[in-house]
């Protein structure tokens, strides 16, 4: 089945419910998708600015996060021919081990949806539109 690529995006105070949007993603599958790759960030320590921090702050630096978000998407559906991109990006504060990113991708085989979900992280991770801050 053809059908033009979706993409889910969202910058949320709210915890990710991450079962939940997989379910909902696979969802909107159909038998044109050979592999689905997920990816789960979490918060972890030691930090990168402080070894034991209290929590972390994830400040977004520009006015829409989604529209930033599904600017990387719609970028990784073009480099790599993928399906269908979900990307969801906590903001606020948070504690260690609290969610803080979910990128799921699907595509026809392994290698485009592996390389386009990690290029998603790797392009969040540059933290140009939303920044990390370590709390002491």
């Amino acid at each position: 089945m053809n059908r033009d690529p979706m993409i889910t995006v969202a910058g949320t105070e709210d915890p990710i419910d991450h079962l939940e949007l997989y379910r909902s993603f696979l969802q909107h599958e159909d038998d044109a998708s050979g592999t689905v790759v997920l990816h789960h960030g979490r918060v972890k320590r030691p930090g990168k600015q402080r070894a034991n921090f209290s929590a972390v702050e994830l400040r977004p630096l520009v006015a829409n996060v989604d529209e930033k978000l599904a600017e990387i998407a719609r970028l990784a559906i073009d480099k790599f021919g993928v399906h269908q991109v979900l990307i969801v990006h906590r903001l606020g504060t948070i504690g260690a081990g609290d969610s803080v990113l979910l990128a799921i991708v699907s595509g026809t085989s392994r290698g485009p949806a592996f390389e386009a979900c990690s290029w998603i992280v790797d392009q969040v991770k540059k933290e140009e539109f939303i920044e990390l801050i370590e709390l002491p």
